[in-house]
């Protein structure tokens, strides 16, 4: 069973009961975190984290990228130079060799011995579509290669522009086991659901969403879909 933690009312019925005793709170509250001092609030958090724990939830990927390779191959993970010299063998024929000299001029200011241990060999996700229209989700559906290839180059570029002509964007929902997936707060499936309830109730909540990565590839067959977002 896969969970989507965006949908809260697709839970057991024993958990969306327990969800609309709440309701009076939600629309009392403006954010999950003021509502954690009644007991009854946190104590639901945790068991229905604790639920999530022991399945699949859904984790949601931004990039720009190329429909059919995710399709055929599902996420990969490797490291930052890995992937720009991969970029480089399938995309480097659109660029001059200044182009090139550039390119690889700017990676190497960009992409340090400190700043790679913290992206390489990492998938990173959202766990519910707030983040979308946003300056960061902007940058990596609209620019190829998401940040190991992107980081440096702006879409008024001419760098730039050449990499929002490669590829699609696309937001990747994938079935992710919540055990190799690190985030950086306590009871994230819970929080995430329960908060998704929250704005179900009162529109004018704010949403929690939560960071997260894995440092295992997404196989082909835990790719649930692949959504073409409008350019």
């Amino acid at each position: 069973m896969v969970i989507d933690l965006t949908k809260p009312l697709k839970l057991p019925k024993a958990f969306t009961d327990r969800l609309r005793t709440l309701d009076e709170l939600c629309r009392k509250h403006y954010h999950l975190e003021s509502m954690f001092k009644y007991s009854c609030v946190l104590e639901l958090v945790k068991d229905i984290d604790k639920h999530c724990s022991e399945r699949k939830v859904v984790g949601i990927h931004y990039t720009r990228a190329i429909p059919e390779q995710i399709k055929e191959r599902g996420l990969l993970v490797r490291n930052g130079s890995e992937i720009r010299n991969t970029f480089l063998t399938e995309h480097g024929h659109r660029f001059s060799l200044n182009e090139i000299d550039f390119i690889k001029s700017c990676w190497s200011d960009f992409f340090t011995e400190e700043y790679c241990p913290a992206r390489d060999k990492r998938i990173f996700f959202n766990f519910t579509e707030v983040a979308l229209g946003n300056s960061g989700s902007k940058f990596l559906i609209g620019l190829y290669g998401g940040e190991q290839v992107m980081m440096c180059f702006d879409f008024d570029d001419s760098i730039g522009m050449k990499l929002s002509e490669i590829g699609k964007p696309l937001l990747i929902r994938c079935a992710l086991n919540p055990s190799k997936v690190k985030t950086f707060t306590e009871y994230p499936w819970g929080k995430i659901l329960v908060s998704s309830y929250h704005k179900l109730i009162n529109p004018e909540a704010c949403i929690f969403d939560q960071d997260g990565y894995q440092s295992i590839a997404v196989t082909k067959d835990d790719i649930v879909n692949i959504e073409v977002l409008p350019e």
